[in-house]
């Protein structure tokens, strides 16, 4: 393709092209990027709320099917009766529900992996945090930065 006064026209680049030069909004703004490496703690935890809701819905259904499984009373009506069972069973199971929750978060406990995990923090330069060695280090050797006992990264726990 040519331009108008017949010159070649230049080829534009894709966004995502790497080999292009990235646009940047302010371009005298330098950067300054600190590196540092460390181990964290990897594990998998249940979702305590999806156990409360479950718990709390067969305390529902328990409440409903005690409603009607004892003979009524005169003094108190179907209604009456079901609001009570309906505040003792949510409680109770919801209260079973979290208890096994908290079980199945032991056990997991166990399957605890350590992995490598680097940190790259990126400020404008001049600022203190920019300006500082990563944990007050001169020299950071990959896997000695980091605290002694690593921080515990919980996982997502989508099943």
């Amino acid at each position: 393709m040519t331009d108008a006064t017949g010159q070649p026209a230049p080829e534009a680049q894709h966004p995502s092209d790497p080999t292009g030069p990235t646009p940047s909004t302010e371009p005298d703004t330098e950067v300054a990027t600190v590196y540092s490496s460390g181990s964290v703690s990897v594990r998998r935890s249940p979702r305590y709320w999806r156990f409360l809701v479950i718990g709390a819905v067969v305390g529902i259904i328990a409440a409903l099917i005690l409603t009607f499984a004892f003979p009524g009373s005169a003094d108190y009506s179907l209604t009456q009766v079901f609001g009570f069972l309906l505040l003792v069973c949510v409680v109770v199971f919801g209260a079973i529900a979290l208890v096994i929750g908290l079980l199945i978060d032991r056990s997991m406990a166990r399957r605890t992996r350590i992995v490598a995990a680097d940190r790259v923090d990126v400020h404008p330069a001049g600022t203190p945090a920019a300006d500082a060695e990563p944990n007050g280090s001169a020299s950071a050797e990959p896997g000695e930065s980091g605290p002694p006992n690593p921080p515990i990264a919980e996982g997502s726990g989508r099943s």
